[in-house]
């Protein structure tokens, strides 16, 4: 994800759109490939980019405000990463939340209670209100798990261990 993404992601979150306009519209881009093709095309001038735009969209319950914006990422060649800048959207809406976003990878899925502890400890740990923990299935871990949060990384995994073993032993 570039920073120009991220910059977008946070700017569409602070116009206040509705979710259910920014889903629709990443909606629409991704089921029409040919329209992003156009809409990245360094070929296609800016005013025609713009009226596809408006063609497109003319026809949609999508807010005035949201075309706006997707003409401005279209100016500034990153409508190709919508995905990514709505990614942000929707992490900037569970930070305002109070919501943490992590990732649990594990080789043996957890049962109802671990998750609700390790959903505890990232709570107390991080100062968020509520945790939405994405399961991820990774055998490579060889046992145990590891836990992802923001920049932060908790290996308690085999395979970790083993590596952190390795290490020491080398040094």
């Amino acid at each position: 994800m570039t920073e120009q993404a991220r910059l977008y992601g946070t700017v569409l979150y602070e116009l206040g759109l509705p979710e259910a306009a920014v889903s629709e519209t990443l909606d629409i881009l991704g089921k029409t490939p040919e329209l992003l093709r156009v809409l990245t095309s360094p070929a296609v001038s800016t005013g025609k980019k713009h009226a596809v735009l408006e063609q497109v969209f003319e026809k949609t319950q999508i807010p005035p405000l949201m075309i706006r914006f997707l003409k401005k990422a279209c100016d500034a060649g990153c409508i190709g990463e919508a995905g990514d800048i709505v990614a942000v959207y929707k992490k900037r809406q569970l930070e305002a939340q109070g919501v943490l976003e992590a990732s649990l990878f594990f080789v043996t899925p957890p049962d109802e209670g671990q998750i609700e502890g390790i959903k505890r400890f990232l709570c107390r740990r991080h100062g968020a209100q509520d945790v939405k923990l994405n399961l991820v299935p990774e055998p490579d871990l060889i046992g145990g798990f590891r836990l992802k949060a923001g920049d932060i990384e908790y290996d308690y995994s085999l395979k970790g261990r083993l590596l952190r073993l390795k290490k020491a032993v080398m040094r």
